[in-house]
């Protein structure tokens, strides 16, 4: 399916997906399944990659490991796909160094950054002016109140958003009033949410699309039916469906699908914020990666958690009903 390739400032718009860093058994970083998933998505109409998201175990990683993955990724992309990498830093120091050292390497910068002491916003908003100012790439900041623990009012995310070289976010908080105020009042940011299954409401709002783990395990089926919903197609319900099968496998499996996209619906339009924390997807995201074909470990860093055999049986008969739609 072909769709509409806006750019606004040079970043296309459509739907990214995190790349989740594979792992041998020892828990070191399997170069070789990293390819694997890399050429998994280039094979893809997406316009590029995110490394080092949260679901690419981003805080888990040394530095070094971490300037490797992305210095690995782009010799191996080679320039056939953006790369939005993740940073994740408490100081701008910190940040402005990381930034630095990825320049060669990548496209835009996905940055998080999490307290360790608390700060007043005034503060924090001088550090992200600071990282911008200094930043030799476009930065989108990356908003996940789940697990920093740190809730913006949609007055503060608009003060972040107006600052020069931040030209958009990611935000996984999954609250659709809050993304219609961001693109009221900031019209030119680029907002991507962090679960493309809200894209319907979101780009009527002027969102440019998604950065999400669904799209890890099923690319070309996320832009089909980001594609589906920017020419209005009057069969959203058959793009749709592949992607509500994966609720399972990226929030929990101990509830069905239908319970979870209700649930979703629900919480993502309330005029409060009710989402207040995540678990962690990893292990399954990688095992349904396995069950496409890439030749990876479901293999996590400790501390996250393992997968059990009964829910890889249960992730094997989603990717097998998957296979059939």
């Amino acid at each position: 399916m072909t769709c509409l390739t806006t750019k606004t400032k040079t970043m296309t718009h459509g739907v990214y997906p995190v790349v989740h860093t594979p792992l041998h058994e020892d828990e070191s970083i399997d170069f070789e399944g990293l390819k694997a998933c890399l050429e998994y998505y280039n094979q893809t109409d997406l316009p590029g990659v995110t490394l080092l998201g949260s679901g690419g175990e981003l805080p888990y990683f040394s530095d070094s490991e971490q300037y490797d993955i992305i210095k690995a990724a782009f010799n191996y992309l080679d320039g056939s796909k953006a790369i939005i990498a993740g940073v994740h830093a408490y100081s701008s120091t910190q940040a402005i160094d990381k930034i630095a050292s990825y320049s060669t390497y990548v496209d835009y910068i996905l940055l998080l950054v999490p307290d360790y002491y608390q700060n007043t916003f005034e503060d924090y908003l001088q550090t992200l002016e600071c990282i911008a100012q200094h930043s030799a790439k476009p930065i989108l900041f990356y908003y996940f109140p789940q697990i920093t623990q740190k809730t913006f009012t949609s007055d503060q995310l608009i003060a972040i958003l107006s600052i020069d070289n931040i030209i958009g976010i990611k935000d996984s908080s999954v609250h659709i009033p809050t993304a219609k105020r961001i693109l009221s009042n900031v019209p030119d940011t680029l907002y991507f949410s962090g679960l493309s299954l809200l894209l319907e409401p979101l780009i009527k709002l002027g969102a440019a699309g998604a950065i999400c783990p669904i799209t890890s395990v099923l690319p070309q089926q996320a832009h089909e039916y980001f594609c589906a919903i920017q020419n209005s197609d009057k069969n959203l319900k058959k793009y749709r469906a592949p992607l509500k099968r994966m609720l399972p496998i990226v929030n929990t499996l101990t509830l069905s699908e239908k319970t979870q996209y209700l649930a979703l619906s629900l919480l993502s339009t309330s005029p409060v914020k009710l989402i207040k924390n995540v678990t962690s997807s990893h292990a399954k995201i990688k095992e349904a990666l396995r069950f496409k074909g890439l030749p990876i470990q479901r293999t996590v860093r400790a501390p996250l958690p393992g997968l059990s055999d009964t829910e890889s049986e249960k992730i094997a008969l989603i990717m097998d009903d998957l296979a059939s739609l």
